[in-house]
């Protein structure tokens, strides 16, 4: 599996997380994807995404 980088909605890096977790972010309008891989995408019966590299968050998470 590829990790995916987790960029706060001030594009400070946060953490990586899985491929998976990366796509339930997008699909749920909680990330944007930042860097995709150019040739990969992730397809669907209703969705066709690019395999996210680098995902940004919508909302700011303060951290500590």
């Amino acid at each position: 599996m590829r990790d995916t980088l987790v960029l706060n909605a001030s594009f400070e890096p946060l953490s990586t997380v899985t491929l998976n977790r990366a796509v339930v972010l997008i699909l749920t309008d909680k990330a944007v994807v930042e860097q995709s891989h150019p040739e990969l995408r992730m397809r669907g019966a209703a969705v066709d995404i690019p395999v996210p590299r680098v995902i940004r968050l919508c909302r700011y998470v303060r951290v500590p």
